[in-house]
């Protein structure tokens, strides 16, 4: 994954140093990102998901400063092979396999601070809250086990803006994922993953 990022940002760089050295001014810019996310600290779900995307706005209240609105989608899903489970009362046991699926939309308000980083690249961080819904599932022989609901979010992360032209560019962060939605026939207490973001921004002006 950091070799991924790494090699857009020279692949970028290459491309950008093609472009005159003007002064890059931004009002507001939205960004689309691919987004890879990798739960942790649950029993429940530990797979990596490719499924995932970002959408976000912003726009700029002061020069090193941004607010806005962003929304993004995941889709975890771990298979568990076979075993034996005992009942919870211990009358009888059942010998099965697992389909863990865990669903995310959280809808935030964020604001980021933007960082001195020449006149090619806005290194950022910055910090999203708002609500999420969440659906959790369990799928085991014929039967399934599902919950949904809604819980609040927190999503500190950091990232950086590289521009090919001043209305268009390469868009990257990293971030840590806190959210309260619980199931307590799955043992969730919470949800929490570090989320990686790929993608491109164009500017709004």
């Amino acid at each position: 994954m950091k070799k991924l990022i790494i090699l857009i940002f020279i692949c970028a760089a290459c491309i950008g140093s093609i472009n005159a050295q003007t002064a890059w001014h931004l009002d507001n810019f939205a960004t689309l990102n691919w987004q890879i996310a990798t739960p942790l600290s649950t029993n429940y779900l530990k797979a990596t998901s490719l499924a995932g995307g970002n959408l976000e706005y912003r726009r700029f209240i002061k020069p090193t400063m941004s607010v806005g609105i962003g929304f993004s989608w995941n889709s975890f899903e771990q298979y568990v092979p076979p075993k034996i489970y005992d009942k919870p009362d211990g009358s009888r046991q059942i010998y099965t396999d697992f389909v863990h699926q865990v669903y995310t939309l959280p809808i935030y308000l964020n604001a980021h601070y933007y960082f001195k980083g020449g006149i090619k690249m806005k290194p950022y961080a910055g910090i999203g809250l708002g609500a999420e819904y969440s659906e959790q599932s369990a799928y085991y022989n014929i039967f399934v086990s599902e919950e949904d609901g809604w819980g609040f979010v927190a999503r500190p992360e950091a990232g950086l803006l590289y521009r090919f032209s001043n209305y268009f560019g390469v868009h990257a962060n990293v971030g840590f994922y806190y959210a309260t939605n619980k199931n307590e026939a799955l043992k969730i207490d919470e949800l929490k993953h570090v989320y990686y973001n790929i993608g491109i921004f164009w500017n709004g002006d």
